[in-house]
């Protein structure tokens, strides 16, 4: 559209009314397509989109998908290994899984297994006292590797040394 002198003054006195007739919402309309198209151009040029894929661009693009898919989907079918059928205890209001093979019995809560990743996290592990109504916290780090149903704790966070621990299973 061409910018007429006749139309900045109406766009300026189109902007102070509170109604607007049909041609005015046509004008309004208009100019905000205009601009849309403009910026969605601009978007695209940045994205550096260009027209329909050759065929071996589009098997590429598959395959890296697929790769992708399968990746997830065998982390976490690993992830369900590490707790699928292991034995949950219950203190209080809150369930934990316990570590096995560790110097006291360690509990951790069922909903921080979730959370783990390859880059460590702080976690808080909970083990009994001499009187077993009153568990004691512990934070350590705790990372969890790709192809690994073990998880891998650090029991002091500034030295940090991994070591890999499971769950205990459910007889």
């Amino acid at each position: 559209m061409d910018n007429h002198p006749t139309e900045t003054l109406d766009v300026e006195s189109i902007s102070k009314k509170e109604t607007y007739s049909t041609e005015e919402k046509k004008l309004i309309m208009d100019r905000l397509n205009e601009e849309r198209l403009v910026q969605q151009k601009a978007e695209e040029a940045l994205e550096g989109k260009k027209g329909p894929y050759t065929e071996e661009e589009k098997t590429k693009i598959l395959n890296k998908l697929n790769e992708k898919r399968l990746s997830v989907q065998k982390r976490e079918e690993i992830q369900k290994l590490r707790t699928h059928k292991k034995k949950i205890y219950k203190f209080g209001n809150k369930e934990f899984y316990k570590f096995k093979n560790m110097e006291r019995e360690y509990y951790i809560e069922i909903e921080d297994c979730n959370k783990f990743s390859s880059r460590p996290v702080i976690v808080t592990l909970f083990y009994k006292t001499v009187s077993e109504y009153e568990l004691k916290k512990k934070d350590v780090l705790i990372k969890t590797e790709i192809y690994s149903e073990k998880f891998h704790i650090s029991m002091d966070p500034i030295r940090v040394y991994f070591k890999g621990y499971s769950l205990e299973d459910d007889r």
